[in-house]
This record gives structure tokens, C-alpha cells and sequence, in this order.
């Protein structure tokens, strides 16, 4: 059987590696110069680890990705870390990662800190996602913790994150952020493109082909078989985007239109290499403040040692934005004008001339939005089409992106496909 796989994320990845140790004959096309998708990195300067264009770390739950990592040959290069997480609301920043910090925080009345901590408990112990899937995040969570916190804590992410479409999402999307989450927290020395190295090696050591810088703009059914480019395979596997794969392929129009109709956000990173952090101490900061124009900012160098990059510190500022947001066609330049303001509140310190190097980055179709019901709008592995599958983001349910269940879905389209073709 020869197998082409487009997309070179991690699920495209995953899935080649799985299948290329099985003999499988395996191809994969990348558009990009580099592999990896979400988790692709760069590298500036001195530095002597590549980072990512967003920010990434896994759980130390994760099972697949440290899985994957410990067959790769990559335990070794496994970190554990402690980092902090905070919320910063009227002005201040605030601990809000551990039941004693939910208690401390000053911005609810004692019994709605105990309600929130009481919440967050029962959705890590419970393992039941499938009722929570049919009824709003709002409904659920501002009927258990109560409305003040529900404005103070919950309804502000959500905002920040989903916009229009915040009061629409499931309960069981905001139970699996809570579920899934470890005080704790991993990265991989070199970065997680370092396991993207890694894996690519492994597949081209069991005989699959990588091509990069390579676009594909048409799947065509042929009596050879499917055609990629100028290539000819007996099954597809796509990893891209929905939207790009529907026009890919001359899907029947039903299942077309089921693809286009889950709402999708683009990912847009400002990093800013700095010669002091931002930030004091904290790694991650969400912004529960809606003046601000972004919503989160990360220290990644409040979690990893600066000497990785040069002495410098790195701090992404985050957003979600819909596919037609301004945003999304400003310069960096533009994005630091803009953000600066709102940074000089949070640390009334900070300088221009501290600031050594930006970088912008946007990433179209990285967010699906889980409304209720999702499960049933989300695309499966088979499709309708005899050869041809489909594994991407839109596949992940209830979680949110996130390399672990990228790695997950790769290895189940890998078996998918092994036991429908009989390879």
C-alpha cells in the first residue's frame, strides 16, 4: 500500500511513524519549510534552542506525547517543572493555581472561593464529559460557582478566547481544561521541535519520504489511485485544517458543508525577546481584564532558563481572533504599538529600549469553537470517500488543542487506516 499523508503536524507525523514501522509505504507533504505544524519552531541569534511559534508544555497526564517520547529515545530530554499560573484583574496579578491561592483570592467572598475550589475538584475527578456536552459553559458553571464568579473568573476567558462565540460553548470544553490540568508541567530540552526532528528521522530510517516547502492543491481520483502532485497512492490520510481540506477534495457536498461549519479561530502570537522578563515570576498570565486587546501573556523564560536563548527572555502575548480580525494583517511593529500601553500595566517598569527582538506569527484555523453538540458536527477519521481520511484538530473532543492529542490522534488514524486497507 502506498499512503500519503498531507500535513507535517504532529498528527501527520505520528501517524507516518506508526505506519511506516509496519512496512507501510508512506509519504508526507508539508507546505511549510518546516515540520511540526503548532508545534513548529525558530530560532533567532545565539540561541541554541528553537521556540515555538506559540507557546506549548505538556501535563505531566500527557500519556501519549511522553509515551511517544520515551519510544523516540527521548526520556532524557524530559522536563518537570513548577511554573505559576496567575490572573490579572483590577490592576494586580493574582495566584490562581493551586486550592490554597483559589482560596487567598481577594476578588470574591469567601464562600464563592470555596465554590469555585469546589467546582474545580469535582470536574478533575469526574470523568463524565458526554452530559456536559449539551449544555453551556455559562449555564453550568455560573449556576455552580455563582454568578460573581462566574463574571469575575470564568465569563472573562471565555470572552477573551471565543468572543462571539464565548456564551455558546460547552460546558464540556471548560470541564476538560479543568480535568486534564497538572500543577506540574513538561517541555522538552531543544523544544518540541526536537521532537519533531526526532520523529521525522525515525519515519525516513523505516523508509517514508518527507517532502517539504511542498504545497498540495489537489486530491484527484484517478484509476491509478488517488493523485498528489505528480504521485500516485492507494489511500490519503489528511491532516490539514477542515477548511483546506474540503478544498482539497471533491468531498460530496453534505459532508463538505458539515466541514465548513464548525467556526474556527486563527492563533496570533507577538514574542517579545526582552533583556529582563516581563513578568516577575509567573509563567502563564490570563488577562481577566476585557480592555485589554490580548489575551494571555506568557513568560516562557519564567519556566525555562534564559541561557537557552542567548540570556534573553521570551514572552509571548496570545490571542484567538476570528479569520477576519484586524489584527491578523498588522505588522508586529503595529501589534507592539498597540499591546505596549497595556504591558506597561501589568509591569509599570518595563521599557521599550529592554525589548531586543519581536517576532508575529499567526496561525489560520487553529482553534475549533465547541459549542453544544460538538461531537456530533465533528469530523470522523473515516470519511466518505473509499481511502481517504481525515484526522485533524476538529477530531480532538472534548479537549482543546494540544500536541499530546495530536500525538493520540496520529495513532489512531495510523490503526484506522491499517485495519480498513488490511495493510
Amino acid at each position: 500500500m502506498r499512503v500519503a499523508i498531507i500535513g507535517g503536524g504532529i498528527t501527520g507525523l505520528t501517524a507516518a511513524y506508526e505506519l511506516t514501522k509496519r512496512g507501510t509505504n508512506v509519504t508526507v507533504f508539508e507546505k511549510d519549510k518546516c515540520l511540526g505544524g503548532l508545534a513548529n519552531g525558530f530560532s533567532s541569534g545565539s540561541w541554541s534552542w528553537k521556540l515555538e511559534k506559540t507557546y506549548h508544555h505538556f501535563f505531566t497526564n500527557d500519556q501519549a506525547i511522553i509515551a511517544l517520547a520515551h519510544e523516540l529515545g527521548l526520556r532524557q530530554d524530559m522536563m518537570i517543572l513548577s511554573p505559576t499560573t496567575a490572573l490579572y484583574l483590577d490592576g494586580k496579578q493574582y495566584p490562581f493555581d493551586t486550592p490554597l491561592t483559589i482560596l487567598k483570592f481577594p476578588k470574591l467572598p469567601f464562600i464563592d472561593r470555596v465554590r469555585t475550589g469546589a467546582v474545580a475538584a469535582v470536574m478533575k475527578l469526574n470523568p463524565f464529559w458526554q452530559p456536559l456536552e449539551m449544555v453551556t459553559a455559562k449555564k453550568v458553571f455560573q449556576s455552580m460557582n455563582g454568578k460573581l464568579a462566574w463574571q469575575r473568573i470564568w465569563e472573562p476567558l471565555l470572552d477573551a478566547k471565543f468572543g462571539i462565540y464565548g456564551e455558546s460553548i460547552a460546558a464540556s470544553w471548560l470541564w476538560a481544561r479543568l480535568h486534564k490540568r497538572t500543577a506540574r508541567l513538561g517541555y522538552f530540552a531543544g523544544g518540541f521541535s526536537h521532537v519533531v526532528e526526532v520523529l521525522a528521522l525515525k519515519i525516513e530510517q523505516q523508509g517514508g519520504k518527507i517532502y517539504t516547502n511542498t504545497q498540495v492543491n489537489k486530491v484527484k481520483r484517478t484509476k491509478k489511485g488517488y493523485q498528489v502532485n505528480n504521485a500516485f497512492f492507494d489511500a490519503i490520510l489528511i491532516t490539514v485544517p477542515s477548511p483546506i481540506a474540503a478544498s482539497l477534495v471533491p468531498f460530496p457536498t453534505a459532508y463538505t458543508k458539515k466541514l465548513l461549519a464548525i467556526p474556527h479561530l486563527s492563533a496570533q502570537t507577538l514574542i517579545l525577546e526582552t533583556k529582563k522578563p516581563l513578568l516577575k515570576k509567573t509563567y502563564w498570565l490570563n488577562i481577566n481584564d476585557r480592555s485589554f486587546p490580548f489575551l494571555a501573556v506568557v513568560d516562557h523564560t519564567n519556566m525555562i532558563h534564559p541561557s537557552h536563548y542567548g540570556g534573553s527572555h521570551i514572552c509571548y502575548i496570545g490571542n484567538y481572533l476570528p479569520e477576519s480580525h484586524p489584527f491578523l494583517s498588522k505588522s508586529k511593529e503595529e501589534l507592539l504599538a498597540l499591546f505596549f500601553p497595556y504591558l506597561k500595566k501589568i509591569a509599570p517598569t518595563f521599557k521599550k529600549t529592554d525589548i531586543i527582538n519581536t517576532f508575529s506569527f499567526a496561525i489560520p484555523h487553529a482553534q475549533p469553537v465547541h459549542t453544544c453538540g460538538y461531537s456530533k458536527q465533528a469530523p470522523k477519521i473515516i470519511t466518505p470517500c473509499d481511502h481517504l481520511y481525515l484526522a485533524n484538530l476538529d477530531s480532538i473532543y472534548p479537549w482543546d488543542r494540544g500536541t499530546n492529542y495530536a500525538v493520540e490522534l496520529g495513532k489512531r488514524a495510523a490503526t484506522t487506516i491499517i485495519q480498513e486497507e488490511s495493510l
